[in-house]
């Protein structure tokens, strides 16, 4: 016997549900006021900035934890193309500062036949099990190779595992509360080599011990990787705090835009941290790389489009693209 078919209301307006309407209202303000205030950016406006970017938090292939969309030598290509000054290359897997040289070699000779300057290629190491997890020996051989940024666990980080439901993971802090001692040996070896410290996706406690214990150590270089995104949230005021202690904010394309795997992106919440922070103390970078989302080049001209239409001052984002950074990887 055939269900009868529900009728289907056809007074009822969807639009009408606080959600949509909070939507549609946040959606037709920013297209309105930006173009009453803003007019058109203009692509030459963005290229502009993007000449002597740097993007120092970018995914890739090889990493097989993560969704990779593009190589190293792709991206450093294209990066070429738009006159960046500096690529950083992360993964969760393997030091990538033992593929930035192969990589270099390719996009140097790529550059010499377009009669144009080669992007720097860099890399680093993230303290995962895969490296050993708090091993000073392999950031210590990371450090040798050239590497330029150690960042602590992010995936198998305690504090990220916590967040998650998972059980396990790399607690940075002993059971008194202070820096165990694998880390403190890792903390020597960045100041050694004068590489960028960075917590990753430590806890907003063990983020405040690690800064600490950094700047007691007279380490000047810290970077906090994406601490407005919810895996390792930090409230605008301690970020502020965190800075004044000597960290740089990390604020990166990937967890303050909405899109596919991470909707709630708050690029307004962004705009705020950027004013309350200072931009003397904020970077600017993608975390892009993941096939999900555009090419990190794109990504990050994207990235300089909305905060031009969120009306930051080319002057700053200057400061958070390529000062800051260049201060970070010792450049000119």
């Amino acid at each position: 016997m055939a269900r009868a078919r529900k009728k289907v209301r056809e007074d009822y307006e969807p639009s009408f549900e606080p959600k949509y309407r909070q939507d549609a209202l946040r959606a037709y303000h920013t297209v309105e006021g930006m173009g009453s205030r803003l007019g058109t950016i203009s692509e030459d406006q963005v290229a502009g900035i993007m000449r002597g970017a740097c993007d120092l938090h970018i995914h890739c292939w090889p990493d097989p934890l993560i969704d990779t969309g593009w190589t190293q030598s792709d991206i450093a290509r294209r990066a070429t193309d738009a006159g960046m000054k500096a690529v950083l290359f992360k993964s969760m897997t393997m030091p990538t500062a033992f593929t930035a040289p192969y990589v270099q070699e390719i996009v140097d000779l790529y550059a010499a036949q377009k009669g144009i300057p080669a992007v720097a290629v860099f890399g680093g190491i993230v303290c995962n099990y895969y490296v050993g997890g708090l091993f000073p020996e392999s950031v210590e051989m990371c450090l040798r190779a050239g590497g330029k940024k150690v960042w602590l666990p992010s995936h198998d980080s305690a504090h990220h595992r916590r967040v998650m439901g998972e059980k396990g993971g790399i607690e940075l802090l002993d059971a008194k509360g202070k820096p165990r001692k694998e880390l403190m040996e890792i903390l020597a070896l960045v100041k050694k080599f004068d590489a960028i410290l960075d917590p990753c996706h430590a806890s907003v406690k063990e983020r405040f011990v690690v800064i600490d214990a950094a700047r007691k150590m007279g380490i000047k270089k810290i970077l906090l990787t994406h601490p407005n995104w919810n895996v390792n949230r930090a409230t605008i005021e301690q970020q502020v705090e965190m800075a004044r202690r000597g960290a740089f904010v990390g604020l990166f394309m990937y967890s303050s835009v909405p899109h596919f795997n991470n909707p709630n992106g708050d690029p307004f919440e962004m705009l705020e941290i950027i004013k309350k922070v200072g931009p003397d103390r904020v970077v600017i970078s993608t975390d892009l790389g993941t096939m999900l989302n555009v090419h990190p080049v794109e990504g990050m001209k994207l990235f300089i489009r909305l905060l031009l239409a969120l009306e930051v001052k080319a002057k700053d984002i200057e400061k958070m693209v390529k000062k800051n950074p260049y201060y970070l990887l010792g450049l000119a």
